[in-house]
């Protein structure tokens, strides 16, 4: 329950341990039953039943100055200081009392109570309500303290143990009232608004626990209420205890969850710079960070959680989890998560949510391989654990890799067995369209829209990514275009723009691409990917020099770490020829994609240079692992033809007519290898099938030219050259080309040139 309480709002003195206690824990209201006692013990016993504290706190201190070991003298003590409000004092005394009787039901029951009062005292009185429960299994109110103090410390599978079964013995109103908070900060809020309901038909919901009504409300649908209830209680900005920070913050994230993020923001800028405010800001910060899509909240948020984390002197376990699940989200502070992550495994070994967030965060981080994480985890969610919140903290964790590896779908699926997580079909869905499996993929996003009708713009953009794969390209443009025109969000509306860029360039409308691209950075100018996916776009239709394709290359590696390379910066360093100054670069990027085809090519091309037997090998070794694949076979008939092997280029090519007897880019080549072998009526029979597939391929008919200008036929080459396209001009110097072959034919007609008359 750390969300909002720090710890339980100490009850005033007069009613601390004469009703709460006495009632409650089964603590006497008047002195124990002593065989023996003192002149002095009778004393402070009978001062505390007329109700004259301070008198009976000087009688026991005295009868403990000539008895120390008088468990009946110590006892008195510390319910006296408890009745006066010493609860330091009182928390002591207990604990002298254990130290003579160990198990003394009333200091056990007294010290459960204590330690609600603060959060260093929780563990302490969890472990004496422990002890206390050993005795009489069937103390419910110590049973139901104990779950509230669970629920203090974030250990919500113990807390929830705990209340199932008070809940199920006619529960107290304020065991309601702690079971349903605890709900509401475990994340099961449909559960957390049934008590709350249960607790209203007894009483107005307290103050104190007013925050934790309210993000039930919200997150139920009703966030409207939310406001309505927590405006009310809104302290003046300097009144910076708990109750009123948890309010303050609380209202923001209703604000926010309605709509109105500014209101939240100004409601919140009153706490910055106060130490006091940290964690409930960071957790608002963190909220609406999340909610809008706004990195500089959610990175604030980070430090705002590691200043909290660092100034407490005990943290409890419910704060570092919290802490360590919003650092795994920033990847500035994805490192340190992992460490608390696995120093809580190693504390928390039979907690499995905590392995499987350790391990998927080590996958994300490129430091084990998904099938590894799959292997691992597989085991320990088959079946799912039983503990509601250690299944949704499964979920969530699971929910959280976007995208998956394919290796994870066991997990998935697992998962989805138990929970009725949405989100988790909408990832097996992703991880089926990246896997080809279109016929999964489009049945699991039936089923996650089926279970989420409101309108999703994550499903519309996951359904024209299935359009576009499954070859409806104009459907998957128009749903595109559909997002773009909605705008839902920046981060939504760069993500359809940037698939626009694809279908449109699929569609062979570069010119189209280049243009949604640039719409993308406009729209999040501070995401340093697009521009890489920009100067990709525009180097392959030929907008851009290949210097300055690798000045963008350079500004990235300059300014962005290379731990996690973005697929934009592999595709455009695959794209640009083969450099000795990407060596090493090739080797790192080969660590996080190992299946690149064209970096891998790279690499071989550079290795060529040196070692041409060893170019050869790692070509081999490429094809047999992408046999498939008619890439692989194109970069075997270009690393032949440069080492001069015309014969194993040839067989290159024809491998992929095999696979695809239309295969352009195989055709062309085939003509260029037979046009190199001087056999040029081969040559021109191949560059023929590529203008009867394509009549606007330019390169075809500047072959032809070029085969008329070889055997002699320097007017019909003249005539090719002169209806090439305008775009082939760049290309192949076209102009110099006609030229030099107007030259020729002019000195073989014994005219000399006007450019050399004079």
């Amino acid at each position: 329950m750390t969300r909002s309480l720090t710890g339980k709002p100490r009850p005033a003195s007069a009613t601390l341990l004469a009703i709460a206690l006495s009632l409650g824990l089964g603590i006497p209201s008047g002195a124990p039953a002593l065989a023996q006692r003192s002149p002095q013990v009778s004393q402070g016993y009978a001062l505390l039943e007329r109700g004259w504290v301070n008198d009976a706190i000087a009688a026991f201190e005295s009868a403990l100055q000539r008895t120390p070991n008088s468990l009946d003298a110590r006892l008195g003590l510390a319910v006296a200081y408890q009745r006066a409000g010493r609860d330091a004092e009182a928390w002591a005394a207990h604990q002298a009392v254990l130290q003579i009787d160990p198990e003394h039901p009333t200091a056990l029951a007294a010290l459960g109570e204590l330690g609600g009062y603060r959060p260093e005292w929780q563990a302490a009185g969890i472990a004496a309500l422990t002890r206390l429960l050993s005795q009489a299994p069937d103390n419910w109110a110590a049973r139901s303290q104990r779950a509230l103090l669970y629920g203090y410390q974030g250990r919500f599978v113990e807390s929830l143990a705990d209340y199932d079964r008070v809940l199920s013995h006619q529960p107290t109103p304020t065991t309601l009232l702690g079971a349903a908070q605890v709900q509401a900060f475990s994340g099961d809020y449909e559960a957390a608004l049934a008590l709350f309901n249960r607790y209203r038909q007894t009483g107005t919901v307290p103050i104190e626990a007013l925050t934790a009504y309210a993000l039930t409300l919200q997150e139920t649908g009703q966030p409207e209420r939310a406001i309505t209830v927590l405006e009310p209680e809104l302290r003046p900005a300097d009144r910076t205890d708990d109750l009123a920070l948890g309010i303050r913050a609380g209202l923001a994230n209703a604000y926010d969850a309605h709509g109105q993020t500014q209101t939240a923001l100004d409601l919140l800028a009153p706490l910055e710079g106060k130490p006091e405010a940290r964690l409930p800001l960071a957790r608002a910060y963190s909220a609406i960070g999340r909610r809008q899509q706004k990195p500089d909240l959610f990175e604030q948020a980070t430090r705002l959680y590691r200043q909290a984390l660092a100034a407490a002197p005990t943290p409890s376990y419910g704060l570092r989890v919290e802490v360590a699940d919003v650092l795994s989200e920033w990847p500035g502070t994805e490192p340190l998560a992992l460490e608390m992550w696995a120093t809580l495994v190693t504390e928390n070994p039979a907690v499995v949510s905590l392995q499987v967030k350790e391990r998927l965060l080590a996958h994300r981080l490129n430091q084990v391989k998904a099938e590894t994480v799959a292997e691992h985890l597989l085991p320990l969610l088959s079946p799912m654990p039983d503990p509601v919140p250690e299944q949704r903290a499964i979920a969530m964790a699971l929910i959280h890799v976007d995208p998956p590896d394919p290796a994870l779908l066991p997990l998935y699926e697992a998962a989805a067995a138990t929970v009725e997580q949405p989100l988790l079909t909408y990832r097996m869905a992703q991880i089926h369209l990246q896997t080809g499996d279109l016929a999964a993929a489009q049945g699991a996003l039936t089923i996650y829209q089926a279970a989420t009708p409101e309108a999703d713009w994550g499903t519309e953009l996951l359904v024209a990514d299935l359009e576009r794969q499954l070859g409806d390209w104009e459907a998957s443009a128009r749903r595109y275009e559909q997002v773009i025109t909605a705008q839902p969000s920046v981060r939504v509306t760069t993500a359809a723009l940037r698939g626009l860029t694809f279908v449109r360039t699929l569609q062979g409308q570069p010119e189209l691409a280049l243009p949604l691209y640039a719409a993308a950075i406009a729209a999040d100018p501070d995401n340093p990917i697009y521009p890489l996916g920009y100067a990709l776009l525009a180097y392959r239709v030929d907008e851009i020099t290949s210097e300055v394709a690798t000045n963008a290359v350079n500004l990235w590696l300059s300014s962005q770490p290379l731990e996690q390379a973005p697929l934009e910066l592999v595709e455009l360093v695959g794209a640009l020829p083969a450099a000795e100054a990407r060596a090493d670069l090739y080797q790192t990027l080969l660590a996080q994609y190992p299946d690149h085809l064209w970096v891998q090519w790279r690499q071989i091309q550079l290795l060529a240079r040196h070692d041409p037997a060893q170019a050869q090998a790692q070509m081999e070794a490429l094809m047999a692992a992408h046999p498939d694949d008619p890439t692989v076979y194109f970069f075997q008939g270009e690393l032949a033809q440069q080492q001069g092997n015309l014969p194993l280029a040839t067989d290159a090519y024809q491998r992929i007519l095999v696979q695809e007897p239309d295969n352009i880019g195989a055709l062309s080549a085939l003509g260029g290898v037979q046009f190199q072998q001087g056999n040029l009526p081969m040559a021109r029979a191949y560059y023929d099938q590529v203008l009867a597939l394509d009549a606007e391929a330019w390169g075809a008919r500047y072959a032809i030219a070029e085969l008329d200008i070889a055997e002699d036929h320097k007017l019909a080459a003249l005539q090719q050259l002169r209806q090439l396209p305008p775009e082939a001009a760049g290309a192949i110097n076209l102009d110099q080309r006609i030229q030099e072959v107007e030259f020729d034919l002019l000195r073989r007609r014994g005219f000399q040139p006007p450019w050399e008359r004079y």
